[in-house]
């Protein structure tokens, strides 16, 4: 696979993960016997990424790799990205695209988008395979 048709696929699936999350009080999963959401606080971490610690909305889309979750968090972009690249240096921030800015891991195992969002910011955190 190309490196160009490697990027496109990856800017296509991270677009359609922000496109994917919607407003959420906390990890939200649905219980076929009862057919009513299960709530769950944001856990501190997922698949040993952390979340910063004033996460909410956290939907998260599978339990298994490859896996994704999304929150959204009070503080600005840049802070998150900070964050991240605080806690994780081995993290390469990518040049932002329509204000979103990807960081990912050297192996490409793990994967953070990080969008702007009204009064915060969204976090799109993708585990592709074990740290």
């Amino acid at each position: 696979m190309t490196s160009g048709l490697r990027k496109s696929i990856n800017i296509v699936l991270l677009s359609g993960l922000a496109m994917a999350s919607h407003a959420f009080a906390d990890t939200v999963s649905t219980d076929s016997s009862l057919d009513e959401p299960v709530v769950r606080s944001c856990p501190a971490s997922f698949f040993d990424v952390s979340l910063m610690a004033n996460a909410r909305q956290c939907q998260q889309f599978d339990d298994s790799l490859p896996a994704s979750l999304v929150y959204f968090t009070k503080h600005a972009p840049k802070e998150v990205i900070a964050f991240y690249q605080n806690a994780y240096p081995q993290f390469v921030r990518k040049p932002a695209v329509n204000q979103r800015t990807m960081l990912a891991a050297t192996d490409d195992s793990v994967r953070i988008v990080v969008s702007p969002d009204n009064v915060g910011t969204q976090v799109d955190v993708l585990i592709i395979s074990k740290p």
